[in-house]
């Protein structure tokens, strides 16, 4: 005798449906689209939330004392380009981090009056 699928109820059905496009939204998300971040989640463990600031606090110092100049894109592209064999390299996940924020120079460097001038300010 074939198994026959389980009955279950409107709420139960609701909240299966919820989860499965809610895992399909995930799945087929821009990586880079922050609109389906929540922004209240859970408290965090009290550390810095990029894994920038948490495993490499010196590279994430200079980035905020440089970022956004024409320095910085180069401090950038010599983290992200190794030209030393030896060296073992970034993570992945600070890898993506590192070229978003070479992206994000770009931009600013391309705004009006950016060359040379503090457009924002870092929070502390």
């Amino acid at each position: 005798m074939a198994d026959l699928p389980k009955i279950v109820s409107d709420e139960e059905f609701a909240k299966l449906l919820e989860e499965r496009e809610q895992a399909e939204r995930l799945r087929t998300r821009d990586k880079w689209d922050t609109a389906a971040i929540n922004v209240i989640g859970e408290p965090s463990d009290g550390l810095p939330e990029s894994t920038i600031e948490q495993k490499f606090p010196h590279v994430a110092q200079h980035l905020v004392a440089m970022c956004p100049s024409e320095a910085c894109r180069m401090y950038l592209h010599k983290l992200i380009v190794s030209e030393r064999e030896i060296r073992q390299g970034f993570p992945p996940v600070v890898i993506e981090d590192l070229l978003m924020l070479s992206e994000i120079n770009d931009r600013l460097l391309r705004l009006p009056n950016a060359h040379g001038k503090r457009i924002f300010k870092p929070p502390r």
